[in-house]
Order: C-alpha cells, then structure tokens, then sequence
C-alpha cells in the first residue's frame, strides 16, 4: 500500500509539473498545491515504507565555542548588505510620516498608520527611530539587519536542543540567515513587524524550553514565556499561532514529567491569547485584517504550507529569470534544487519521528494566519514576509537532516553548495529593490519640483496624481503612500490623491479626466519615459469643459 501511494505520489507529480511547463505564465490554477502535496505525501510514504534508521552521530568538535555565532552574524549580514543602499518604499512612508506627527511615543504606538491592525511595537520603533536618527532610512535598515541576526542566533540556540547536534543547529540557523525567501522582511522596512514578532515567538519558545530543561525557576520560567508572547502579539497577530506551536512541542516530547506540563503550560499561553483578543477587540471592534476564506484550497486543503514548502525548496524569482534570462534557465535551476533537496530527503529516514511531525507541525500552525490571510503565493516572491515564521521549521528539517547523514564530508559538501547558491540567490534578488529605490527618489523628486513650481501665495497645490509605478519585479514602489513620501520631502502638507487604474484603490483616471478641477487643483500623470510628472489638467473655469479625447 506505502509503495501504491509513492508511486501514485511521483506520477501525479510530473503529471502537474508537466502543466506548469507547458503553461508557466497561466497553469491551471491547482498544479502547485497538487505538485508539492504529491512531493510531501510520497516522500512521507517512502519514509514510512523503509522505516527508521537510526545513525550513529560522530562527535564533531567546534574549534570555539563562539565559532557558531560568528558564522551566523557574517551570514545573517554580509549577503543583506545591498539592502543598506534600498531606501523608503510604499507602505514605509506612511509609517515614517506617522512616526513624524506622533507628538510622544504612546501617541505613536496608537496611531492609525496599520489601518485595521494594533501593532505598537513597530510603531514605537519607527518613532524612536525619528527621533534618535532623524528618520534616515539607513538606521532602520540597520535595525533589521540586527533583528534578522538576533533571530538566526535564537534558530540555532533552539535547534541544537531540539535537534541535539551544533552542527544540525547551525546549519538549520545558516539556511535561515541567507534563505532569499527572506529579503522582503528583511529589506522592506515596513515589515519589520515580521522580524519583531519572529524573535519574541522564539524567545518565548527558548525561555520555554530552558524551563522544560530544568527544575528550577519554574514560575520564572513561564513569566518569560508569556512575557515575550505578550511582545509577539503587540508585534504582529501573527503570533496567535504561537500556544499550539508549544502545546505540540509538549505533546511530542518522551521525557517523564513533561507532558504532565502541558495542561499548565498551554492553559497559561491560552488564557493570555484570550486576553488579548478581548483587548484587541475592544480597540478595534474586530479582529481586522483577517478573513476565513471557506474554500476548499484555502480553508481545508493544506495550500500555504504547501506554498511555502514550494518556495523554500525552489527560490525561484520568475520575473527576474524571464526578463533577464531566458525563462528556460528556470527550469535549469529548478533541476538543480531538486537534486539537492533529493540528497536530503534521502536521509528521511533516519529523523525520529516525533521530530519530524514537530518541524512540519511548526510549519503548518504557523502557516495558519497566512490561511486567513489569502496569500497565495507569487511569482516574484512577493509577500514572502509571511513566510519568515513558519520557514524555520523547514530550517530546522534541513539542519535535522544533515545531522541525520552523520556530519562526513559526504554531507558537508553539498550543504556547502546550497549555502553558496543561496547567497548568490540572495544577492541577485535584492537588485529589483535597489531599482525601486532609485524609481520612487526619481518619482518624489518629480513630486517636489512640480509642487514648488506650482505653489503661490495662495498656498500650496492640490494634486491628483494618476499612472505611479507601484512596483519593479516584486519590488513595491509606490502601491501606497506616495502622499507621505510627497508631505515627507517638501516638509509641509500637500493635498494630495492617488489616481489608480484599481477601482478599489482610487479614483479611475477616466473618471477623473471628465470631473471638473476647482482652481488650484492638477491632474498630473507620470510619464515613465521622460521620467517626469506631466500636467494633464489645471483647475481652470474651462477645464469642465475639456474632455478625454481633447487632453495633450
């Protein structure tokens, strides 16, 4: 029956990749799911059909102790140095300009500048980040390189005690440092969110953990648990997965006494997640934010773990490779990832099981949120800030397995290529980042020049901007926001409306070239050839006259 289902698994596999191929732009839209589901099923089947093998695991000595953590601050920082050249994007200038009117810090961290969601840490750091460096992008990038650090470290410290191996740990820690699926956290400012709400989860599972470990300090132990759930909530509310993450770390472990903890310990973590959902709603009158898509592929079917699974073995940035490659090289590199992912998966056998369950267990409730979010994952990897928190569970497999081979040089070389793939990996994709940048600068100083033309001693312009880049291959531009960027860079409040071609976003620029403009008002539109703002209306007594066909 095991040999059925992976035979079954490995077919209906290459049946749904042969549709992606023959399609790669337009698939039928269940191929992936179905793909990476056959993948996971098969490759469990396969385990289950050879059993489990046990290795025994030579004792490989570190030359230093603080070796480990060396490796991890190089790799946590050198490939993320582009990201220090990416200035404000999007959603950043709204969050700057936020942080810019807070007149005191609890100000700041009530502020409206997340809309429908309550998190006051970020805001707090965005305005002591104005404060202490005067908003410069720069010092916020730095703050995020030193979080991803802080998480790539708290991965290692968990994974040498879940795996039992320094090396598994640091490998695990390694893969997280310089994984590409993490350039959007840890380049795009605005979703620092991510990286805060990362490293109060693992510190509340590490204080967790030293608990389990020891005897004593027990009532201290659990304060530090829920204190840093507490900080993860009010981080991102991403972080209500967090009590079934622990309550299955505790159901899985054979340790005499542990599982006698588990009603204390989930009781605990459950009776402060209640708590801040009634404060929650009391703030916002509602979760806000989130939804329960009750579809099939979304709400029953596993399709966001699948999504990241998908993502985390093959980081594959489409766009890029099909604008600047040919797109057939992807299929190149996708080969080459599978065969590295093959060598791993071989050694399945020879992980425990209850561990095994624990890292994909990790893996799927803390892909719930993404579930109620609808992400669907993307060609450019966009929104793969969502996948930061539940990749370290893949992250933890990855060390699991290599600890698994036996730590020979027969593993430590191909572990050695894929570290090095994936930093090349990580450095090229950060390039349309630092395009952005360089469009949204061209695109704000466009702003200002046209406002200090316009400006009389009536005051300033009111401006409707139609036809702004939103993004570059996955790079956000201005999809939001560009009326902060324009208060931010003329340093006063300028009227300002986005004209978008999305209904739910703006008014539609047809619509807008038939409405009358009062005087003072413009219509503007971006001219991305000239790389200018071009006046397509004034607010003159005729312009109600003037219709689409007549504009220049």
């Amino acid at each position: 029956m095991l040999l059925f289902i992976v035979v079954c698994g490995v077919i209906l596999a290459c049946y749904a990749w042969a549709l992606i191929v023959v399609d790669p732009q337009q698939p039928i839209w269940w191929t992936r799911q179905v793909l990476l589901l056959c993948l996971v099923v098969a490759a469990i089947a396969g385990r289950s059909l050879v059993g489990f093998h046990p290795v025994t695991r030579p004792k490989h000595p570190i030359w230093h102790p603080a070796l480990p953590y060396f490796l991890i601050v190089l790799a946590a920082i050198l490939p993320y140095m582009p990201s220090l050249r990416v200035g404000f994007l999007s959603d950043d200038f709204g969050l700057a300009w936020a942080a810019r009117e807070a007149d005191s810090a609890l100000d700041a961290m009530t502020s409206e500048a997340f809309i429908s969601f309550f998190r006051p840490i970020p805001l707090l750091l965005w305005w002591i980040g104005d404060r202490v460096w005067h908003g410069n992008s720069l010092g916020y990038h730095v703050l995020s390189l030193l979080v991803h650090t802080v998480n790539s470290i708290l991965v290692f410290l968990l994974g040498r005690r879940l795996i039992g191996s320094v090396l598994g740990g640091l490998l695990a820690a390694l893969v997280f440092a310089i994984h590409p699926l993490h350039i959007e956290p840890v380049t795009w400012l605005a979703a620092n969110s991510d990286l805060l709400c990362t490293s109060f989860c693992l510190a509340s599972l590490l204080a967790l953990e030293r608990r389990l470990a020891t005897n004593t300090t027990r009532f201290a132990g659990i304060l530090a648990s829920l204190t840093f759930f507490i900080l993860a909530l009010f981080s991102k509310e991403a972080a209500f997965a967090l009590p079934a993450i622990a309550i299955l770390r505790l159901a899985l472990d054979e340790r005499p006494g542990i599982r006698a903890r588990l009603r204390t310990v989930g009781g605990a973590y459950l009776v402060v997640l209640l708590a801040y959902g009634a404060f929650r709603f009391s703030i916002l009158r509602g979760i806000g934010g989130y939804s329960l898509p009750l579809s099939f592929w979304n709400t029953v079917f596993p399709s966001q773990p699948l999504l990241v699974i998908g993502d985390f073995f093959f980081p594959i940035h489409t766009t890029l490779f099909s604008h600047e490659f040919n797109r057939w090289l992807q299929y190149v590199i996708a080969g080459l990832m599978a065969a590295a992912g093959l060598w791993w998966m071989i050694a399945l056998h020879r992980v425990p099981g209850r561990r095994l369950w624990l890292w994909l267990g990790f893996l799927f409730l803390a892909s719930v949120p993404t579930w109620l979010f609808r992400w669907q994952g993307s060609a450019a990897l966009e929104w793969s800030r969502f996948a930061y928190l539940p990749t370290i569970g893949l992250c933890w497999l990855f060390g699991d397995l290599y600890a698994a081979r036996g730590q020979n040089r027969r593993g430590a070389f191909p572990a050695f290529v894929i570290l090095v793939g994936l930093i090349v990996l990580t450095l090229w994709y950060q390039t349309p980042w630092i395009r952005a940048t360089r469009l949204a600068n061209e695109t704000i100083a466009a702003g200002v020049s046209l406002v200090t033309q316009l400006t009389t001693s009536a005051g300033p312009p009111s401006l409707y901007v139609a036809d702004l880049p939103q993004e570059i291959h996955g790079a956000p531009v201005f999809a939001n926001c560009y009326p902060q960027a324009l208060n931010l860079a003329t340093g006063q409040f300028i009227t300002t409306q986005v004209v978008s071609e999305r209904p739910r976003a703006g008014i539609h620029p047809d619509v807008m070239a038939a409405t009358p403009l009062r005087p003072g008002e413009y219509l503007v539109s971006w001219d991305a050839q000239k790389g200018d703002l071009r006046i397509i209306r004034t607010g003159t007594s005729r312009s109600a006259l003037i219709s689409p066909e007549e504009m220049p």
